[in-house]
């Protein structure tokens, strides 16, 4: 018998009892729910609770928790228990530093590759971004990461798993840490990095990435923690922008 995931852990998705895919179903539910803030960082899961509100056995549920351990999502406690993941400024420094340096070089690939028409649909992306800003922080980070999954998406499917990842990981802080202004601050610089990439100028395009994406990081770290230092987010920013530049 298929059933439809309850409500409040559900986004349409089908949970069939004994299939193989149930586990996938309800590791990428549950981490959908936790990026999102929907089970908010320090919440507990036990593995008999999920399995209840997913009415399937605790095997499926037990493989999700394994699965969103690997993503750094919870951390697994005794008695078939886990908790949401705290925050942290280190995560946030280290996530982003990662973006910057991967992301700078996945674009710096894509550039000389992309065709007009995967230009246009920038374009395009870049236009469907700012009408959503009226509609607030959840559509507008989804049109945020369709835009900047396109700028990058010559850099190849391993990298581009990566990259998803790791932006999807910073989104749990920004909707948190970052108000209705400071998410949209950055949007005046997408049709500069469209231009960059139709004019084919790879330094550009990657120096003002490595700055919008630093812009957003240096927010959150003042928000969390005023006092930290970001070494290694500096340590990557001076990796990939020109000494002249910073």
């Amino acid at each position: 018998m298929t059933l439809t995931v309850p409500d409040g852990a559900g986004r349409g998705h089908l949970v069939v009892p004994g299939s193989r895919d149930a586990a996938e179903v309800i590791h990428g539910d549950l981490r959908a729910r936790i990026l999102s803030g929907d089970v908010p960082a320090g919440s507990e899961l036990s593995q008999t609770g999920v399995a209840r509100d997913y009415r399937v056995s605790r095997g499926p549920v037990r493989e999700a928790f394994r699965l969103l351990q690997r993503d750094g999502l919870i951390a697994a406690q005794v008695n078939q228990r886990a908790r949401v993941a705290t925050l942290s400024i280190d995560e946030v420094e280290h996530l982003y530093a990662l973006r910057v340096a991967n992301e700078t070089m996945a674009l710096a690939v894509s550039v000389p590759r992309f065709s007009v028409a995967e230009l246009d649909e920038l374009d395009r992306m870049v236009a469907d971004v700012e009408a959503a800003e009226p509609g607030g922080f959840a559509l507008w980070e989804e049109r945020h990461h369709r835009f900047h999954m396109g700028l990058v998406r010559h850099g190849g499917a391993r990298m581009l798993g990566s990259i998803r990842q790791w932006a999807e990981h910073t989104a749990r802080y920004r909707r948190i840490y970052i108000g209705d202004d400071g998410w949209s601050l950055g949007s005046r610089e997408h049709p500069l990095l469209v231009a960059h990439c139709r004019s084919r100028d790879v330094t550009a395009a990657t120096t003002l990435l490595a700055r919008h994406l630093s812009r957003a990081a240096l927010s959150l770290i003042a928000t969390m923690d005023p006092a930290h230092e970001p070494a290694l987010l500096r340590a990557a920013i001076r990796q990939v922008v020109p000494a002249g530049d910073r």
